[in-house]
């Protein structure tokens, strides 16, 4: 195991909760999710206009699609658009 490796198992496990994810019609599996809650969204002249909330997993546990269904703290919400993946983990922003 590499250290890269290494390290998103530790940031995963100190960091991280554990949430329902479901791929419609496929039932749902726990799995372990960063949440970063708060991120900005910016407009056409660089200006916040919202703010969001960005899920990341790691690739062996889970790769996001636009429709998959995320359970957190009770509330299931659809996943709105992919943020970016490098290979090890990755984000994806989370709709309303």
């Amino acid at each position: 195991m590499d250290a890269f490796s290494t390290m998103d198992a530790v940031v995963f496990d100190t960091l991280g909760v554990v949430a329902q994810v479901q791929r419609p019609p496929n039932p749902s599996v726990p799995i372990r999710l960063v949440v970063r809650d708060g991120v900005e969204r910016l407009g056409e002249f660089q200006q916040v206009v919202g703010r969001a909330r960005h899920i990341l997993a790691r690739n062996l546990d889970w790769q996001f699609r636009r429709g998959d269904l995320v359970t957190l703290a009770e509330q299931t919400r659809p996943i709105e658009a992919l943020i970016r993946d490098d290979g090890l983990v990755n984000e994806a922003v989370l709709h309303g």
